[in-house]
Formats: C-alpha cells, structure tokens, sequence
C-alpha cells in the first residue's frame, strides 16, 4: 500500500489552508500555497508578504498549478522524511501512513523524528500508545485541532 497524493492534498490542504499569496505562517515563514515554506531558491521569493485574505494583484499569486507542484514537492519531501523515520514505513497501513506524512508535512522529518515514544509505538503497531503520544506533545499545544483530528484517526486503527 502507498500513499494516494490525490487524498493526503486534500487532507493537508484541509489542515494547512490554500492561499495563492505569499504571507507569514505562524513561526514567521515566508509561506505560500498549501503551507509551503518559500525558499530563496524559490521563484516565489520575489512576492511581496500580505495578509492573509488580503486583495492582491495577479502578479503577486502563483497559478492554482504552481500551488500543486509545490505541493507536490513538499509531499514528496514528507515521505521520504518518513521512510527515514520509521523501519516499517512500507507495511504500515495506508491511513497510518497518511497521518505521518501529514504530520511531517507540518513538522518536518527533524521535528516528526523527534517524537521517539511515538516511534516506538508506530514500529510496534500501537496505535493506541501512538495516539496518547501525539497529545502528550507540544506540537498538539500549538495547533491542538489538527492534532486532536489525526489523533482520533490514529486512535480508530485500533480498532481494526
């Protein structure tokens, strides 16, 4: 089982917001798209920062394509973060897998593989034991609602 890209955009763009202007994220990112950080190789580093739902010109958004093809990128960085992290990134069940390339998504593979207890409890197949320690964190601090959605999705494999 892989990651289905169609299904984890629309889950993370869900999570992140979509906005075709560059603006500051909450750690005061140069940010674009679908959360993605503007690096200065980027040719977004050349747009002017608004706030969000600010009335801005055509030439400072990028194209519904671009949004995707960043996108597209930052995904594909997510997994490889998390076929790094975890031993058995390829037996996990496909809904494991798109919970922790959501959450690397968000927190980089530096920051997801700090959460070593939830390593632990992935590699062994724990859900529950995974789901208490995505609250216990301070990730689930600072963005609580997306924490308390991919914990209860993770919570619901032990069910099955």
């Amino acid at each position: 089982m892989s990651v289905d890209v169609k299904q984890v955009y629309e889950e993370i763009s869900a999570d992140e917001g979509k906005v075709l202007h560059a603006y500051l994220c909450s750690e005061h990112h140069k940010t674009v798209g679908i959360g993605h950080k503007v690096l200065e190789t980027d040719a977004e580093n050349d747009l002017d920062i608004y706030g969000i739902g600010a009335d801005v010109t055509d030439d400072q958004r990028i194209s519904e394509d671009r949004c995707y093809e960043l996108f597209q990128g930052d995904v594909q960085i997510a997994i490889d973060g998390c076929e790094k992290i975890y031993s058995n990134w390829e037996e996990l069940p496909q809904e494991a897998q798109h919970i922790l390339v959501n959450m690397c998504f968000q927190l980089g593979q530096g920051g997801l593989g700090k959460f070593k207890n939830f390593k632990v409890a992935i590699e062994d197949y724990q859900w529950q034991r995974a789901s208490m320690e995505m609250l216990d964190s301070r990730w689930a601090k600072q963005t609580p609602e997306r924490a308390e959605r991919l914990e209860s999705r993770m919570l619901a494999l032990a069910d099955n």
